[in-house]
């Protein structure tokens, strides 16, 4: 049955000034912009209607499992940033540890650039304060942490540090053994929690699709990735999926269940870190003079990169500094296919027109930056002044056609697309701010072109999914983006049911249509 959503200002996102006054679908598909002659009729009550949003890189297992066994030290407000102190940070976790009864407290958004002591905790820190308990903690860079010393014992990794804090390749390298003792932590309550809270998120911020970046090399078998691919077939939301694998066992486990062949992103997809943890490869130090590393030899990630290309696969990959960078334009240069760069914060000068000529994919987060230039300081602390006027020049890359995805990189930032555009709008170079239309795009057009998929566009053809808003976001000033979300979500021309929180999440999915990731 067609049905026509009516009295709302429909943008388009063809262009800035394209709105239409009603729209027809029909089958989950956009039939037209007349009202039709039959079929139902539903009022919209003023609102301003945008296509679906696309958060093109995060890491959705993550943050499913952090929602049930993790808890977060730093909370960002307009104030700043608090506990800002060591002590505050002591107090936090030791009322934590006396609540907690699990084997592992994690505890994530610690950010160590604020802190008094400018250091993540050593394991003989949080051995005093949880009573000798298994217990993680993650700086907000998503490449460094500190471990307890019965976590320490639990991972048996071969060269662990004295102190228990881990960063760039020795944090990196080992992350899978983590994330496999995190999961094997999450019972089917936890799990179906974490799960209806992380799709209705999405749909309280309008974001109907997810590019789910997920998987580890460093097991022998990665089961929890097979299972959260087998779930997210059945998700309300549509998740596509970026298995991290180099090993072709590992992807042959998720192949079937995709609807087109890609691989990469972070994880094994490294290359290089993060300025937080100032392993991100840079050609000149950082101001304490320490450099970043490239995790890969030219001749090993170009081998691997090829033969995934040459299948005819969306090849991804995190690329930081620099060097990061350089060393993967150089290899999609010579390559089949349309790839993508995550991240690509630094490109070098000239690396720019490289990437205007090979019109890569490019998954950004300005958001990160928007909040260390008000509250953290990270880049003023560990960059010169040159590094840091050579961050990705947004409104340029969007001007000369680079496709440009939004995206948040969660958990390691919340899903809000509307941080991530208030970044883009008030970027840290403020000559390189994109408009609200151009940050919209990211968020719709762009990510519907980048998945080669009829999403992003309200046009005769393209899925039926939208958002609706009281007011309109082209219009809205910068600042007017914090605490924005969407009044309803639509999948396919139907209103998003919420998840219901607890194992009923589990039944429904479990009575829900599979679909392809």
């Amino acid at each position: 049955m067609k049905t026509t959503f009516v009295n709302a200002h429909f943008h388009t996102m063809r262009d800035e000034g394209d709105v239409k006054e009603s729209m027809t679908v029909n089958d989950g598909v956009i039939v037209g912009f007349d009202r039709a002659a039959n079929g139902r009729t539903v009022d919209l009550g003023g609102a301003h209607v945008y296509p679906a949003m696309t958060d093109a890189h995060l890491h959705m297992l993550d943050a499913i499992a952090l929602d049930g066994v993790g808890i977060e030290i730093c909370r960002i407000t307009d104030e700043g940033v608090e506990p800002r102190t060591l002590d505050g940070v002591e107090r936090m976790i030791r009322a934590h540890a006396a609540r907690h009864k699990g084997p592992l407290m994690v505890f994530t958004n610690y950010i160590s650039a604020v802190m008094d002591v400018k250091r993540l905790p050593t394991r003989f820190e949080l051995d005093e304060w949880t009573g000798g308990a298994a217990a993680w903690v993650l700086n907000i860079d998503g490449h460094s942490s500190s471990c307890s010393s019965a976590l320490l014992e639990r991972a048996a990794l071969p060269d662990a540090p004295e102190d228990g804090i881990l960063a760039g390749p020795s944090h990196d390298a080992n992350l899978g053994v983590f994330t496999g003792l995190m999961a094997s932590c999450i019972t089917p309550s936890i799990l179906a929690r974490g799960i209806a809270h992380f799709c209705n998120e999405c749909a309280r911020y309008g974001i109907a699709t997810v590019c789910a970046l997920e998987g580890t090399d460093d097991s022998e078998r990665d089961r929890s990735t097979e299972m959260i691919a087998a779930l997210a077939q059945r998700f309300p939301i549509d998740v596509r999926l970026f298995p991290q694998y180099m090993d072709r066992t590992k992807l042959a486990s998720v192949d079937a269940r995709m609807k087109t062949p890609r691989v990469g992103g972070c994880m094994k997809w490294e290359l290089d870190g993060s300025v937080g943890s100032r392993t991100a490869a840079f050609r000149d130090p950082y101001r304490d003079g320490s450099t970043g590393e490239l995790y890969f030899s030219d001749d090993e990630l170009r081998a691997a990169v090829a033969a995934f290309a040459q299948e005819g696969r969306l090849v991804s990959a995190h690329a930081i500094g620099e060097r990061a960078i350089d060393q993967l334009l150089s290899i999609y240069e010579n390559v089949p296919g349309r790839h993508r760069i995550d991240h690509c914060e630094f490109p070098a000068p000239d690396a720019l027109e490289r990437i205007y000529a090979l019109s890569p994919f490019v998954t950004v987060q300005p958001g990160y930056a928007w909040i260390d230039k008000r509250y953290l300081h990270g880049y003023e602390t560990f960059l010169s002044a040159e590094q840091i006027a050579r961050q990705i020049p947004l409104r340029d890359m969007a001007r000369r056609g680079v496709v440009l995805c939004g995206s948040s990189d969660a958990p390691v930032q919340s899903v809000d697309p509307f941080l991530q555009m208030r970044g883009m709008r008030d970027f840290y170079l403020p000559e390189q701010s994109l408009t609200a239309y151009e940050a919209l795009r990211t968020y719709t057009v762009n990510g519907g072109i980048m998945l080669g998929e009829t999403k992003g566009l309200l046009e005769e053809g393209y899925e039926a999914s939208f958002f609706t808003t009281e007011r309109d976001l082209l219009t809205m000033a910068p600042e007017e983006l914090a605490g924005m979300h969407a009044d309803a979500l639509y999948l396919r021309g139907k209103a998003y049911r919420a998840l219901p929180d607890g194992i009923a999440a589990l039944v429904r999915l479990a009575c829900s249509k599979k679909r392809s990731i």
